[in-house]
């Protein structure tokens, strides 16, 4: 014990030898009075006591202290003399003891020594509260400044303790010494069996004082200087060091009373866990007293005044007892460092924020080396000392890096640099070139888990230095700036600044799986959350406009080095918080961080992104935000919470929007624009997390940030409206949306265009014109304008079964306002003869010669729909020749002049508006089909046709309405109010209107689909099976139990159904195949397509491509290549221009996500053109249309980088497809258009799950070996396929057993290369239990067996070339679910065909290219057939006439068939009259 008291001692010594004389002032008289009194009592008691000896000795103390209270007292302020408590509480303690003392002499109690010294005692009690006061109010001092409410004033002011000047000190100490000594007399006879010297309490206690010691030497001058410059830490170092002197004083002075007074135990142990506990306070251990040490240091060192090596040399002498070893080695240079930085940085407060840190590891390191004992066995083998010394690494390669900025401040303006970045301080420069190797040995013992990453923080600091070396290098040699040197700095601090925090965040992880209490507010994933946030700013330093950026930079620094200070002060004091949580002070960084670098970082883009907006939408863009989080990890781990967070806003958003699409069809603007906003943001949001995907740069993740804030604030927003909806709950979105699907039709409508309202006179009139009068070749104009139905009553009696008997051959081709004359003639020759590969290679000049040629000698009927000028018929006349045999031309059109100008002589037959009766009619019929209107919705019902102005087309529409509406009255009022409001006198804008009306109407998950077509039906019809896979591909179906395909069918119908698209084609089984819109329709779409920026048209008369050469003669142009660069900002792109056009002008489209392209005719259809440039241009792309482009005999490789299609078509004699498709992995239909032979499919097409249609011709091959195909080579999505070639056998098998949910297969057999008997039978299909349509042409010696194996779920078959005999055919009548059957080219052969098996349920059968002569079946085996085709059956005697009792047969239709076989088809058809029969027949040869 005698080395605490011996410090204490050596304290009091240092302290008073820096005390000056006292000051001199006037004394209250009262006060000296009552203290003079105490003199005089105290001196009065003759009988001598030790106990009254020491109370003596502490009103000597306290006398001193009021004395120093009243110095200066006359310039006192008012606030100073209101503070003069405790010189009064003094003051009364001492005439309360003297009056006692002076009783006590009175009654002459003298010899009474055990009452003295209860006297003395209760005197003592009496002093020592006073005492404790004084003690309480200069701790209170410290406490004050160590929570940030320290006295910038050197005098103390606190608990109405009065104000006393610094040479009070002098007698302060003086009184402590008296004390101590006396205790230490004591102990040392009592005592002496404990061992003090080895309890480490007491070491620390004992090194603390003697520490305390030391600073108390400090000179008066710069005391002085302290005081005059406000700094609080040396005021509350002061004040701690009189408290703690005072306190242990005072307990000293009670035991030793109290032992005296024989009132304690001469060995009690009190007095030692008393002191035990002063040990523990002033341990190193303990992060107050080494934060109030620190800050004490940093104060002296700001001054100047000292030696810092002093203070450095002290301080590690009372933290390490004068022992050495690693941790002094490395932390004496950092607080040198650190003292060294707070004098010469010009910002403060940089200096200082590293104390936190410092202080955390130095009290870490004291705990460890108490719990190991100072054992250096120990300690070396201790991986927390590895790490220990690690950190203080990094700490210093941290603070070398801040004083080299700061060095290369002040050399930023010369024009030459300074001798050295560090001139000043050259041993630190040494200690650099060491630190990867220091780190290298500290960092092999490090613990598996532990918060620093071993390999992370070698190569940080390795890299570091390395390019900090350079740096110095390039400076010394002036190759660089100081600028460009000191941003160069900024970024390598900010490294490991970011490194440090993360390490930080890592312990805290470690201390939540121990479940430390200090955490139990700060949640593991909140945690995690702050990693990412880490990781999100660490990306800002790769960007260049950073780089260069002195003041982002430096706020990036300076922000997270406030981080990190209050991180460690987090993780390591007990004491009370400041109110910021850690979550709060990072997010405030990271606002500060991303507001300095919105000054810098370019705005977002300005595109064109769809203002349509649709739930739909949202639920795709939520599925693709989940699917990148599960399969990006890597690229989306910085900024996985911010994607998470926008998947909140986004889920909350969509049930906002459900609740928005619920309301009224007129919507308030306010909603109107807060669903205009969140549709925007979502479209951003998919940009970014797209281009984060496809090539993550810095500028990315913080527009990700910025569009989450938006979200958060449009959320924020939507919340603060009420809305009133038939359901006022807010349902919880899936990430499904929630269509009906089972409600919607699939069903075989009707065609929607047919014309119910009888129009028997004009019908037969234009009759009369086509199959009567002249027989030479004649025009046919019908004319009126759009919307009453000018093609619709065309193409019924171009259908009529009169037209179809009389003529020979037909054709349609549709022309609208811009018409090529290339594809004029391919649709006429389609009709006509079919359109073969041939045939499209062929020149314009060839096919008019083809086309004139087909029609020689035939009865021909052209319908030409919808000519607007009289160019078009110029162009195509030549190619029609008049043979007198009564051929005619049927034009259409809404202009009567085109009329009078192809037939000048005869006027048009004029279509005009209908009666208001008719219109009614019409309605009625749409709507309610074969029934009544109800009578009470009669009179509404009249109202509402009456207001389509008798434009069939607008009554249609509003039928199309009123189907899905429901009919009450109320609801069929409202339709008739919102069309009288708009009541137009003008039948087409009416129209428009009512077309408008049908839109708002639509729900929400069809407008996307229903703009879709307007692209798609450019005057042509438009295949189903493509529309729906484009739906697909851009997420307009939303998932359910059903498939995408029957879902998005549906959709279809549903469009039908409300009389908005029109069905031009359907398939054998009655489904739809193509469908178009009605030129009102269309023209209405494109308008609500540009208003809604959901596709961008371009064609030949947008600029550029206005100024390009209207015709071409082969030869490249480069005319272009100079000028501005086309860049399109549009989603989506509809291109209609020539080819080489297109790609001689190179666009782009950052935002793009569909490039559709329609071909204008090319001199030379047949060129290559290389399209490479679209994988740079357009990265983005999720559907590219490039089918009709010839990429000649190579597939572009680098079309594997566009990693977000979902819908590839492109066009060529290629001969393989490369490996890089595999990059494809989200491609869902590619279509590869062949121009000649086989096409090879590489072996990573397996890879590619996701697909669900893929179509190649002419045909296809597998690059595989049966080895070489593992059990995941399968395409579980792959529903449809075209066209495989595959050999028979166990070859086919082992390909098809990998397509296990094809639903659609068209497919070449072809016979084995294998001359074994076994391998050349048909494939084993029973495997594909989902196929329901195949199509198969075989090549090759007829089948072994010749025994089919097809799947019992199969109801549409095709089969091609098999030859084999009728026999065979047994197998296909019992498919329980066959519908369809085609048999073609050979597909069986024999004269007679015996039907022996039972159709059970076929209801098309078509024969085509057979050699059949005798057909013996009945009724019964066909009994549900309703379509029956023959053609080029030219041995046919007849067909069985039994099939004239098949009571569902429909329609018998004879092509090119024989004499008796087209006779007992009309006979079959007269018998029965209900059975329509077809006869086609020609002298076609060409």
């Amino acid at each position: 014990m005698s080395s605490v008291f011996e410090r204490i001692k050596f304290l009091t010594k240092k302290f008073n030898a820096g005390a000056g004389p006292a000051g001199s002032s006037s004394l209250d008289r009262l006060g000296s009075s009552s203290l003079d009194r105490l003199d005089s009592a105290l001196k009065g008691i003759k009988c001598y006591s030790e106990i009254l000896s020491k109370v003596k000795e502490d009103w000597k103390f306290l006398r001193k202290l009021w004395e120093s209270a009243h110095k200066g007292s006359d310039a006192a302020t008012d606030e100073e003399k209101k503070n003069a408590h405790m010189s009064l509480k003094i003051e009364a303690t001492a005439e309360e003891i003297s009056l006692e003392l002076i009783r006590f002499r009175e009654e002459k109690q003298v010899k009474d020594e055990e009452f003295l010294n209860e006297l003395a005692i209760d005197c003592r009690t009496k002093t020592g509260r006073l005492i404790a006061e004084v003690e309480e109010a200069l701790d209170h001092l410290y406490l004050m400044w160590s929570r940030g409410g320290g006295s910038s004033s050197f005098r103390l002011q606190l608990h109405s303790l009065p104000p006393f000047d610094v040479y009070f000190r002098k007698d302060l100490l003086g009184y402590v010494q008296s004390t101590v000594s006396q205790l230490e007399v004591m102990t040392a006879i009592d005592w002496r069996y404990i061992n003090l010297s080895k309890n480490t309490h007491y070491l620390s206690l004992s090194g603390s004082v003697r520490y305390l010691d030391s600073l108390g030497t400090t000179t008066d001058e710069v005391l002085q200087y302290v005081h005059d410059s406000g700094l609080p830490s040396l005021d509350a170092c002061v004040g701690h060091v009189l408290s703690l002197a005072l306190r242990i004083a005072n307990r000293c002075r009670d035991y030793w009373s109290n032992y005296k007074a024989g009132r304690v135990e001469p060995r009690s142990r009190e007095l030692f866990a008393f002191l035990v506990n002063l040990g523990s306070e002033t341990h190193p251990s303990n992060p107050k007293f080494v934060g109030f040490l620190l800050n004490f240091l940093f104060a002296l060192s700001c001054t100047g005044k000292v030696v810092i090596q002093h203070l450095v040399w002290g301080f590690c002498q009372y933290l390490f007892l004068g022992e050495y070893g690693h941790f002094q080695d490395e932390v004496a240079p950092v607080l040198g460092l650190l003292l060294y930085s707070t004098s010469i940085l010009d910002d403060e407060d940089t200096a200082w924020s590293f104390i936190p840190e410092f202080q955390a590891v130095l009290v870490e390191m004291a705990s460890l080396l108490e719990s190991t004992g100072r054992d250096e066995k120990k300690l070396d083998n201790s991986p927390q000392y590895s790490e220990l010394l690690t950190k203080i690494c990094l700490l210093k390669a941290e603070l070398f890096l801040v004083v080299q900025i700061h060095a290369m401040k002040s050399n930023t303006n010369t024009s030459s640099p300074s001798p050295g970045m560090l001139s000043c301080f050259e041993y630190i420069m040494d200690i650099r070139r060491q630190f990867p190797k220091t780190l290298q040995r500290y960092s092999k013992k490090w613990r598996p888990k532990t918060r620093l990453d071993r390999e992370k923080s070698l190569a940080l600091i390795e890299s570091t230095f390395r390019e900090e070396k350079s740096l110095y290098k390039s400076y010394r040699l002036k190759e660089i700036t100081a600028s460009v040197a000191k941003n160069s700095l900024l970024r390598l601090h900010f490294k490991i600044v970011i490194f440090k925090g993360g390490s930080f965040l890592t312990e805290l992880l470690l201390l939540k799986s121990r479940n430390d209490e200090r955490l139990m507010a700060c949640g593991k994933d909140q945690i995690k959350v702050h990693f990412q946030k880490l990781e999100y700013i660490t990306l800002i330093l790769s960007d260049e406009r950073v780089k260069d950026s002195e003041d982002i930079l430096g706020t990036i620094g300076e922000s997270f080095r406030r981080l990190t200070s209050f991180s460690y002060y987090f993780l390591d004091t007990q004491d009370e918080m400041i109110n910021l949580s850690f979550s709060e002070l990072l997010e405030r960084v990271t606002h500060l961080i991303k507001a300095k670098l919105t000054d810098i970082i370019p705005q977002f883009p300005m595109f064109n992104f769809p203002k349509i907006s649709n739930m739909e939408f949202l639920d795709f863009l939520r599925r693709r935000l989940g699917e990148v989080l599960r399969y990006e990890r890597a690229l989306t781990a910085p900024v996985k919470h911010h994607i998470e967070g926008i998947q909140l806003h986004l889920k909350s958003l969509r049930s906002f929007h459900k609740n928005v699409s619920e309301l009224d069809i007129e919507k308030p603007p306010e909603l109107e624009d807060l669903v205009d906003r969140v549709t925007d943001s979502a479209y951003k949001v998919e940009y970014v997390v797209d281009l984060i995907e496809v090539d993550a740069q810095s500028l990315d993740f913080f527009w990700l940030v910025a569009v989450e804030e938006e979200l958060r604030l449009l959320r924020e927003r939507a919340r603060g409206l009420h809305l009133t909806t038939p359901d006022a709950e807010v349902q919880d979105s899936k990430n499904v949306t929630q269509v009906s699907v089972d409600k919607l039709s699939t069903k075989n409508t009707s065609a929607i265009d047919e014309i119910v309202v009888d129009l028997c006179n004009r019908e037969n009139e234009i009759l009369n014109q086509l199959t009567r009068g002249s027989s030479k070749l004649d025009i046919v104009f019908i004319a009126g304008m759009p919307g009453l139905g000018k093609t619709t009553f065309a193409r019924k009696v171009y259908s009529s079964l009169e037209v179809m008997r009389h003529f020979h051959l037909r054709a349609w081709c549709s022309v609208s306002q811009e018409y090529e004359k290339r594809r004029l003639l391919l649709e006429i020759l389609t009709g006509i003869h079919g359109l073969t590969e041939e045939i499209r290679q062929m020149r314009d000049e060839d096919l008019e010669d083809k086309l004139r040629k087909l029609l020689l000698k035939n009865k021909y009927l052209i319908v030409i729909d919808d000519i607007w000028g009289v160019g078009a018929w110029n162009d195509l006349k030549n190619s029609f020749p008049d043979d007198a045999n009564g051929s005619r031309i049927l034009f259409t059109s809404r202009l009567h002049r085109v009329a009078s100008e192809i037939k000048p002589d005869s006027p048009p037959l004029p279509l005009g508006l209908f009666s208001q009766e008719e219109s009614w009619q019409l309605l009625e019929k749409k709507v309610f089909k074969e029934e009544c209107c109800p009578n009470e919705l009669l009179g509404v019902g009249k109202e509402i046709a009456y207001h389509c102005q008798g434009l069939p087309l607008a009554v249609v529409a509003v039928a199309g309405i009123l189907k899905m509406t429901e009919k009450c009255q109320n609801s069929w009022k409202t339709i008739a109010d919102n069309l009288s409001s708009q009541i137009i006198d003008n039948p087409e804008a009416q129209c428009k209107e009512v077309l408008n009306l049908s839109y708002k109407h639509l729900p929400e998950y069809l407008k996307s689909c229903f703009l879709y077509l307007g692209v798609l039906n450019e005057d042509r019809d438009i295949l189903v099976s493509k529309l729906i896979q484009f739906w697909i591909a851009e997420g307009f179906i939303p998932e359910s139990n059903k498939g995408f395909e029957d879902v998005a069918e549906a959709f279809l119908m549903d469009l039908i159904d409300r009389s908005l698209v029109i069905i031009s084609k359907r398939r054998s089984n009655g489904k739809v195949r193509a469908c178009r819109l009605h030129d009102l329709v269309l023209d209405f779409c494109k308008s609500k397509t540009e208003d809604e920026n959901f596709f961008q048209l371009i064609t030949r008369s947008d600029n550029p491509y206005a100024s390009f050469p209207i015709t071409d003669y082969g030869f490249e142009f480069d005319f272009y290549r100079h000028s501005s660069p086309v860049s399109f900002a549009s989603y989506r792109l509809a291109i209609s221009l020539k080819r080489n056009h297109f790609v001689e002008s190179k666009p782009s489209g950052l935002a793009t996500r569909s490039l559709v392209f329609f071909a204008s005719t090319d001199s030379e259809p047949k060129r290559p053109y290389d399209i490479s440039f679209i994988c740079h241009n357009f990265k983005l792309l999720r559907v590219l249309d490039f089918e009709c482009f010839n990429l000649g005999i190579s597939f572009p490789v680098e079309i594997g980088n566009l990693v977000k299609l979902r819908y590839l078509a492109v066009g060529g004699y290629l001969k393989s497809i490369p490996q890089s498709i595999a990059n494809l992995r989200k491609l869902k239909t590619l279509i590869v258009k062949g121009l000649s032979g086989k096409i090879t499919l590489p072996n990573t097409i397996w890879r590619i799950t996701s697909l669900r249609h893929l179509h190649v011709s002419v045909h296809v091959a597998f690059d595989s070996d049966a080895e070489e195909l593992g059990d995941s080579s399968i395409l579980e999505n792959l529903v449809s396929f075209s066209c495989p070639s595959l050999s028979c056998g166990e070859d086919a098998e082992r390909i098809i057993k990998r397509l296990p949910n094809l639903c659609k297969l068209s497919c070449i057999f072809y016979e084995s290369p294998d001359s074994s008997t076994n391998s050349n039978h048909f494939p084993r299909l029973n495997c594909l239990t989902h196929l329901e349509s195949l199509k198969i042409f075989y090549y090759g010696s007829p089948l072994n067996n010749g025994e089919f194996s097809l799947p019992l779920n199969l109801k549409k078959l095709t089969l091609s070339n098999f030859r084999l005999p009728w026999s065979h055919i047994s197998m296909i009548g019992r498919l329980p679910n066959l519908e369809v059957l085609k048999l073609r080219c050979g597909a069986f052969e024999g004269k007679i065909w015996d039907v022996e098996e039972e159709f059970q349920n076929l209801k098309f059968l078509s024969l085509d290219n057979l050699n059949i002569a005798q057909w013996n079946a009945s009724c019964d085996d066909f009994s549900k057939l309703e379509r029956l085709i023959l053609q080029n059956c030219k041995d046919l005697e007849e067909i069985p006439e039994d099939f004239a009792n098949i009571y569902t047969l429909e329609m018998i239709e004879v092509h090119w068939c024989g004499e008796s076989a087209e006779k007992s088809a009309i006979k079959i058809g007269e018998e029965t009259g209900d059975i329509k029969v077809l006869i086609r027949s020609s002298n076609l040869s060409s």
